[in-house]
């Protein structure tokens, strides 16, 4: 990994592939999902809460396929989802911080940072600056999906600490049978309790829609109906060949 500032003179010709393989690491069965994207992503993909074991922190995994390196969404090198969790969809960009000092005061600058030896960098694929100057569609493309990595970086902890706060998480395992000899299952993670859902005061309620909570906790809720999406492609698939 080579990480420089991005520039748009240092990277003018600068080329990217952005059609999705395997050989760019797109052929993975979960995606880390941030809060910030949970009101697109609910809408296509199971979403379940995990533990970081390195961490101890919550964080939120898209569900893409029954088993490991599988994404049931990847079709002869193009999506087949409306959204793409932004941790894919940003391709050999990231955000960098740059610290700054005005009056006194030390902020964080969000930078944009390109991976220089990323094998999708390439001399034929789409370009990230126009030819005579300004940004290409694709660049303010990923500025969109690397802002929401940028919000969700800084709104997780305090979405996830709610969700402890008010109890709202319970294990879960989740059990899919295609056949009787085809079953999958998804352990070690958790999703909202609609017991304690139900029994939330008036004022916890208004508190989790003033915070901008409220809604994504039902999202969680509904993306659970998207196992059987994974199901219906899974037979597909299989049905395919």
């Amino acid at each position: 990994m080579s990480l420089v500032i991005l520039h748009n003179e240092t990277h003018q010709h600068l080329k990217v592939d952005t059609k999705p393989g395997t050989e760019y690491g797109d052929n993975i069965n979960r995606a880390l999902a941030y809060s910030t994207e949970i009101a697109d992503l609910h809408k296509e993909f199971p979403i379940l809460i995990a533990k970081n074991p390195e961490n101890g922190k919550l964080c939120a995994h898209a569900i893409m396929g029954l088993q490991k390196d599988e994404n049931l969404f990847l079709e002869n090198g193009r999506w087949t989802c409306t959204t793409v969790p932004a941790t894919l969809a940003r391709g050999p960009f990231s955000i960098g911080y740059q610290e700054q000092e005005v009056d006194g005061v030390k902020t964080q600058n969000p930078m944009i940072m390109v991976d220089e030896k990323d094998p999708r960098i390439s001399d034929s694929g789409t370009e990230i600056f126009l030819e005579f100057g300004g940004e290409s569609p694709y660049l303010q493309f990923v500025k969109k999906v690397l802002s929401v990595i940028d919000s969700g970086h800084r709104n997780d902890e305090v979405f996830y600490a709610t969700l402890e706060e008010m109890e709202l998480l319970e294990p879960v395992d989740i059990n899919l049978s295609l056949s009787e000899q085809q079953h999958f299952g998804f352990k070690d993670y958790m999703s909202i309790n609609q017991e304690k859902l139900s029994q939330l005061s008036g004022e916890q309620l208004v508190k989790l829609r003033d915070m901008g909570i409220l809604a994504q906790v039902y999202f969680l809720l509904s993306s659970l109906g998207n196992f059987q999406r994974l199901i219906d492609k899974k037979n597909a698939l299989q049905n395919a060949h």
